[in-house]
């Protein structure tokens, strides 16, 4: 009985000893894994510029929605006073077509301000483990 038990514990030994082995990583393993990170950093870096420029892009186009939008309401407040009310009209429609548009363009600012906070974050997980994995060479 105890010959049997000295050779289960021996070649659980041997098995746990071999597969610790199998999953070593070399030097060159972990200096290629903190390359990675780091072009993983760059990539995101990059990501956050053209996410940055896109937010200032849709930002610039939501102010010249609601500028056209309060034109639309200036010109019906004025058709409506002089008492062309057909005129006053159109300017409505007008006036609701634009501010569609300038829903949609704060939507779309919304979503992309969303995007750069996701971006920021990722690449500041990135270089935490770009950190760590350096720590361990």
């Amino acid at each position: 009985m105890n010959k049997t038990a000295l050779v289960i514990v021996l070649s659980a030994v041997a098995a746990t000893a071999s597969s610790q082995a199998a999953f070593a990583e070399t030097e060159y393993q972990k200096f290629k894994r903190v390359e990675r990170d780091n072009r993983d950093i760059r990539i995101d870096s990059h990501e956050i510029r053209a996410d940055r420029a896109d937010l200032r892009r849709d930002e610039r186009e939501l102010r010249e929605e609601r500028q056209e939008r309060n034109n639309a309401v200036g010109k019906e407040l004025k058709a409506v006073v002089h008492g062309n009310f057909a005129s006053a009209k159109l300017w409505d429609e007008q006036r609701r077509r634009e501010q569609r548009d300038v829903n949609f363009e704060a939507r779309d600012v919304r979503h992309d301000r969303t995007d750069l906070l996701h971006d920021r974050f990722d690449r500041g997980v990135d270089v935490v483990k770009r950190n760590y994995d350096t720590s361990k060479l």
